[in-house]
């Protein structure tokens, strides 16, 4: 399916790219600041191992495959065997890395398939869920259970585990713990409305608390020409062509877009066609009858959307708290009087609405079967947590973080999981930072926030977006009220694709968006969708649903 498993975690990635701490270019959505002191010791010491004080005495070289950032720019003298990161792992661990291939981040899955097919892997890489899968039933990486249990550290339990043992999980197999977690912001990424209070102003319309006021902001924004140009052409909710804009829309029906949900009888089901799916897709044909939906929608993808956006054609759109930078920023650029606010999901009865959220893991660490010292990736992401996620000292944020220029040195690591709720401590810490002037508790990437909201106060409009996501009443305090109350449904399949999955994906992917893009459009009944459900199911839905239900037995 399209969104089952954990391609989900991914489909965001690129948007999390545009979040930045000060340096305005750097990855923050699962993203962190760095560490508390130049020397990340690992707790043990002694010899056990092969170590003497906290290093391998004598080192040891790990062999690795990655993926090459072009955006990184090398010191003089330094290259990917040879920068920050890899001296400091040599130095506080004795352990030297030697890179056999990096390519661009683009190629990386093509060139580790090519890697996994001839046998000869390095000590340890990055994989796709399938490739892990692949690995894992061909018996070429270790078994990481009791090395996790004696050698990770309580930091990188507490990393992997913050949102729950469900990452875990995931890299689990047959009871053994096969891989470590890539572990990404899924529930941080969580979707809300955003909707231009300008127009709300100007209209004399109150912000939405209901989600019968936001359908009635949508009307308002059609019939009432918010932008005064005396022409029936704006739209009221926008909407891409693969729906993707379209995840907290159907969550307020407590529909669910692509995920695998449980059912009354306690098996999984594909959330695209249960009965609250229909419901969501009347209302969307409803408001497409009223003008309310761009016509050509189905044409259009996200940039395309986003120009629309900028361009002041839309008042209300769904996405995740990242939208503050892009596109809204873009759009405030083009248009300085544009406000937008985002606000939860709301529901359309009386049950609280809840956002759905994918496993929180983007890829995994493997290493080789029989290597000498697998717990030394350990040590590797130990250094990643205090250099990158601790820090407060702004020296070491500009040697393994980002430089003074700009240069991201964080891509350089050699391994990396990320927090699932990054930005929002981040935010409630500038917040208290802006109310109490105390900056005690900012890490140098919150201060380069801090910064920039100042900078917004007195009138510099291009950190707007940055104010819109990290002060009071952002995009980031709603992602922080769905967290205090627990709003998400977390689709419970969490393994990798299944084989009937990969046979059957294109065949219904197109059915599906044919058949539900065709009923918002009102060239077919809204209850053609049961007929949508029959089909779905009878050109391989059923069969892959079972195989679905099958590794659910066994996971349990």
């Amino acid at each position: 399916m399209k969104k089952a498993g954990l391609t989900t975690v991914t489909l965001m990635s690129a948007l999390s790219i545009a979040i930045a701490g000060c340096s305005g270019g750097k990855e923050q959505t699962p993203q962190p600041s760095a560490k508390p002191e130049a020397s990340a010791k690992p707790q043990d010491s002694g010899t056990a191992n092969g170590m003497k004080d906290g290093k391998y005495d004598p080192p040891i070289t790990l062999t690795t495959v990655r993926a090459q950032a072009p955006t990184v720019k090398f010191a003089e003298g330094d290259s990917l065997e040879n920068n920050a990161w890899t001296r400091a792992y040599k130095k506080e661990y004795g352990i030297k890395l030697k890179t056999l291939w990096a390519v661009d981040p683009t190629q990386l899955e093509q060139k580790m398939n090519l890697t996994i097919a001839s046998g000869e892997i390095p000590d340890f890489f990055q994989v796709t869920p399938t490739q892990f899968k692949q690995l894992a039933e061909a018996g070429l990486i270790a078994d990481l259970t009791d090395v996790y249990n004696k050698n990770a550290s309580d930091s990188i339990k507490k990393l992997l585990t913050e949102d729950g043992d469900t990452a875990l999980k995931s890299a689990t197999i047959n009871g053994k713990l096969m891989a470590i977690p890539y572990t990404a912001a899924a529930k941080e990424r969580s979707q809300m409305v955003f909707v231009r209070t300008d127009w709300l102003k100007k209209l004399n319309l109150p912000e939405p608390k209901t989600f019968n006021d936001l359908l009635a902001i949508s009307e308002a924004f059609v019939t009432k020409d918010p932008d005064g140009n005396g022409k029936n052409d704006t739209f009221g909710l926008a909407i891409d062509k693969e729906f993707g804009l379209l995840t907290g829309f159907f969550n307020s029906f407590h529909a669910y877009w692509g995920i695998y949900v449980k059912g009354a009888d306690g098996s999984l089901a594909y959330s695209t066609t249960q009965p609250e799916m229909k419901k969501a897709f009347k209302q969307l044909q409803d408001m497409f009858k009223a003008g309310q939906i761009d016509p050509e929608f189905g044409a259009k993808n996200l940039s395309k959307v986003y120009e629309s956006i900028a361009s002041g054609k839309v008042g209300m759109f769904y996405n995740t708290p990242y939208a503050g930078l892009s596109p809204l920023q873009a759009a405030k650029d083009k248009d300085p009087t544009m406000e937008w606010k985002a606000f939860p999901i709301l529901s359309v009865d009386d049950k609280p609405a809840k956002s759905q959220v994918g496993v929180g893991v983007s890829n995994y660490w493997v290493v080789k079967k029989g290597v000498q010292h697998p717990e030394a990736v350990f040590k590797l992401l130990e250094f990643w947590l205090k250099s990158f996620y601790e820090n407060t000292s702004n020296d070491i944020y500009q040697q393994y973080n980002t430089s003074a220029d700009g240069n991201q040195v964080w891509l350089l690591n050699a391994m990396a999981a990320y927090k699932s709720y990054k930005n929002i401590d981040e935010s409630l810490r500038i917040i208290g930072a802006l109310e109490t002037k105390d900056l005690s508790k900012l890490t140098p990437e919150d201060k380069g926030v801090y910064d920039r909201i100042l900078k917004f106060q007195a009138g510099d409009l291009s950190n707007w977006g940055w104010n819109l996501m990290f002060n009071k009443g952002g995009t980031m305090s709603v992602a922080d009220h769905y967290r205090k109350n627990n709003l998400y449904l977390v689709n419970e399949f969490i393994t990798s694709p299944l084989p009937s999955m990969l046979e059957k994906k294109p065949v219904l992917d197109k059915l599906e968006f044919e058949a539900l893009t065709k009923i918002i459009l009102g060239s077919s009944p809204v209850d053609e969708f049961d007929k949508y459900v029959e089909q779905w199911k009878k050109q391989g839905g059923d069969e892959v649903v079972k195989e679905v239900n099958e590794w659910y037995k066994t996971a349990k």
